[in-house]
């Protein structure tokens, strides 16, 4: 038999009492030995490539932290702060590669959170990509037509040159999103979802178990 997907509401409280515990261990052995688990989780779910993808904008962030602390106060607590960036960075990274959108917004929603509110995040979550796609598109064409856009401080000097285009791109689509939302009916009431999310006995065990660390840890 096939295994059930885990609730996102599951996943979501999990995640939360997951990020209070890496917040809570104020030593470097526990902060490594946590990221190392959640990689040891994103390699078992064959996510590795998207990770580094992530740890390769994240890691200027975690240098940049260790760099300040360092400064400020001493090298420990300079490598428990950036490894606790990484580790919280895998956390929900691992929550939002496993979770679809549209089933992130069901769960906001049973959780009592408004639908508007849902709603946005998801669609937030979904176009980000295209967003990300038209502007690999516009940077092309700007190329072909000779702009410079290699290196950093080419793209800062011909900066308008892609966010013009992207800007009235992004208009276009919230304009185009506006008038299916319309002809749907958004917003009307008795709204139903196609997937109703149900907490499953799996989804206790990861939330009692997730609250369990958490306690454990704090206390």
């Amino acid at each position: 038999m096939k295994p059930q997907p885990l609730d996102p509401r599951s996943k979501l409280i999990s995640a939360i009492f997951v990020a209070g515990v890496l917040i809570a261990l104020d030593d470097w052995p526990s902060q490594l030995a946590g990221l190392a688990i959640l990689i040891g989780a994103v390699l078992l779910l064959r996510l590795g490539r998207a990770w580094l993808s992530l740890m390769n904008g994240l890691g200027y962030a975690a240098g940049s932290f260790f760099l300040i602390v360092w400064v400020t106060f001493d090298l420990s607590a300079a490598v428990v702060v950036s490894l606790r960036l990484l580790a919280l960075g895998t956390v929900f990274f691992l929550f939002f590669k496993t979770t679809a959108p549209e089933d992130l917004s069901n769960a906001l929603v049973k959780l009592g959170t408004p639908y508007p509110f849902a709603f946005v995040l998801s669609a937030s979550m979904q176009f980000v990509h295209v967003l990300a796609r038209r502007a690999a598109n516009i940077r092309d064409a700007q190329r072909a037509r000779g702009i410079p856009l290699e290196g950093p401080l080419s793209t800062f000097r011909h900066l308008p040159a892609l966010l013009g285009p992207l800007l009235v791109q992004a208009f276009k689509l919230a304009d185009e999103l506006a008038e299916a939302m319309e002809a749907r009916g958004f917003g009307a009431p008795g709204r139903r979802f196609r997937r109703e999310p149900h907490l499953k006995i799996s989804d206790w065990i990861l939330m009692a178990a997730a609250a369990g660390l958490f306690i454990t840890v704090v206390l």
